[in-house]
Order: structure tokens, then sequence, then C-alpha cells
């Protein structure tokens, strides 16, 4: 059974992972890895008359094995449903063509149906009635250049879809404040730890004013007992000698006192 694409289904049928291993080898590098594979197929016979594994390799017969297990759409009705990591997004025409893409699980149906949409009318303006009579993959070579820009537009978001365009700015935004708040925090840290260093600077100063000054003031005692030490030295000194020179001096002045 098919499911419109707003109405949620995951699919989880045995016989179908079974099959599914059309979505084969990962994804290339290259790209944003949002769409893997557009085509277009017959419902009438299930033959894929043009599609394009976009950075993947995708195995046709796992595509026909997916549409034979869907029935019943409706023409210009989208459905959408998941297998694996994929989502597929279809659309019929009343000429009974279907419309696919293949993209992760992640990207939004309102783009995958964009896409759909848009894959519709180029291709039909491109192939217009041949694809009603054709070989399978017949449309390949004549469709390659439509698909690949069709998938290179849709596969980036932020250029296809303004929703995902603004989340992708806001994301960046959040990025560098988050970047900018990381930086203030590490210079707040920065300039904690230079006012810590600035604090112990001016304790360390404090302290050696204190300690220079104390050294100055037990100098200045040292140089007044030093002083003091060699005025009381020089004032011995001079005792000394006068306590010998005045008896010597008396003695001489009694003598001539005397020869008189």
């Amino acid at each position: 059974l098919f499911y419109p694409w707003n109405s949620v289904c995951f699919v989880h049928q045995t016989r179908m992972s079974e099959n599914t291993g059309f979505l084969g080898n990962k994804m290339s590098d290259k790209g944003h890895n949002n769409i893997s594979f557009i085509g277009v197929a017959r419902i009438s016979d299930k033959a894929v008359v043009a599609s394009l594994a976009y950075n993947s390799t995708v195995d046709l017969a796992g595509v026909k094995n997916v549409l034979n297990e869907k029935i019943g759409m409706q023409a210009g009705t989208h459905y959408s449903f998941s297998i694996g990591q994929t989502t597929w997004h279809l659309m019929a025409d009343t000429l009974g063509r279907v419309f696919i893409a293949i993209t992760a699980s992640s990207y939004p149906t309102r783009v995958a149906t964009q896409c759909v949409d848009d894959l519709s009318r180029t291709f039909v303006a491109k192939a217009g009635e041949k694809s009603l009579t054709c070989k399978e993959k017949a449309l390949d070579k004549a469709c390659k250049s439509l698909f690949e820009k069709l998938c290179a537009k849709y596969d980036n978001l932020s250029e296809v879809d303004v929703l995902s365009g603004v989340t992708a700015k806001v994301e960046s935004v959040k990025l560098v404040m988050q970047e900018n708040v990381e930086l203030a925090l590490q210079n707040c840290v920065t300039l904690e730890s230079i006012e810590e260093k600035a604090e112990q600077l001016q304790q360390q100063a404090g302290v050696f004013k204190k300690t220079a000054k104390d050294i100055r003031n037990k100098m200045w005692w040292k140089n007044l007992k030093m002083k003091l030490a060699i005025a009381f030295i020089i004032l011995a000194i001079l005792g000394v000698i006068l306590a010998v020179t005045i008896p010597k001096v008396k003695a001489v002045s009694g003598s001539d006192d005397n020869d008189n």
C-alpha cells in the first residue's frame, strides 16, 4: 500500500528489506549526501526509462521490486515512505509515469516534494511521450544532464530551501557566538589571573617596602652607634693625652718658678 507523504509511514516488511539492496555502496564524499537517486518509471511494466544515481550506486532491479510492492497510486498525489536510512518520494501522472526521488531520511519532505514536481515538469518537457513507449533505460543519456542539474540543485538544502538556509545560518551564528563566549570566558580567566598576580605583586611590594624601611632604620642606628663609638674613642684618646700632658706641663711650670 502507498501512503500520502503527509501521513508518515515507516516500512518494515521483511520481503521488502530483502529486496532493497538497491542502494548499494556508500554515497560519495562529494556534495551533501541528501539526494541519492532520481528516476522515471512506467506503472504498467515497471520499466525505469530514465534514472540517475547521484554520488551512489543503485540497483534498478531493487527499484523495480519496490515499485512492484506499491500499487494503487493516484495521479498527482505525493507519496513518501522510509526504507532503512533513506526515504522514497513518488508521484504518478495521468499517463502512468512514476517520478521517483530517493533522499536521506532526514531530508525535508516539503523540499523532496518540490524536487519530484520539478522532475516531473522538466522531464516531460525534455522527453515528451517517448517515455510511454521506449525501452528501459532508453532515456538515460538524453536526461543525464537534466538529472545531474536537478540532483545538484536539491542536494544543497541551504540553496533550495529558505527554511533550511535560515536554519544553517542560525547554526552558523550560534557556532560563532559559542566561540565568542568561550573566548570571552578565556579572557575573563586571563583577566582574573592578571588581577590575582597584580594583587600578589602589590602585597610583595608592601612587604619589600616595609623590609626596606626596617633595614634603613637598622642601618641608621648602626651608623649612629658607630659614630658614637668613634666619638667616644676620640674623646678617650684626648682624655688620655690630656691626662698625660697636663702633669708634665705643671711640672715644667713649677721648676721654672723655682729657678726664678
